[in-house]
């Protein structure tokens, strides 16, 4: 059984989008300085949520609208994730795998 699958989705079920955004968003901020400790990750929340990453003069930003949000938790516990990863690496962000 995949128990932090399992979690993932009991917290996605279970925490208001907010919440659950900042809670993706220190997951990734965490992988991101495996890599590179000179990653940084803000998340604002203006009119939509505004996800950056710094690294350097380097900068990436993903904009999800709350309606978003709450589809993407609704849809499965890592589609906020993959959202976000996807339009990193379409930015030009390297992705290290493995």
């Amino acid at each position: 059984m995949n128990v932090s699958g399992m979690i993932r989705g009991y917290m996605s079920k279970n925490m208001d989008g907010e919440k659950f955004f900042i809670k993706v968003a220190d997951i990734i901020e965490k992988q991101l300085q495996e890599w590179s400790p000179e990653y940084q990750v803000l998340l604002l929340k203006l009119k939509d949520y505004h996800f950056i990453v710094k690294k350097g003069d380097d900068s990436y930003e993903v904009t999800i609208t709350e309606q978003e949000l709450a589809q993407l938790q609704d849809r499965s516990p890592f589609s906020l994730d993959r959202k976000i990863w996807l339009a990193l690496q379409n930015q030009g962000l390297q992705i290290i795998k493995g």
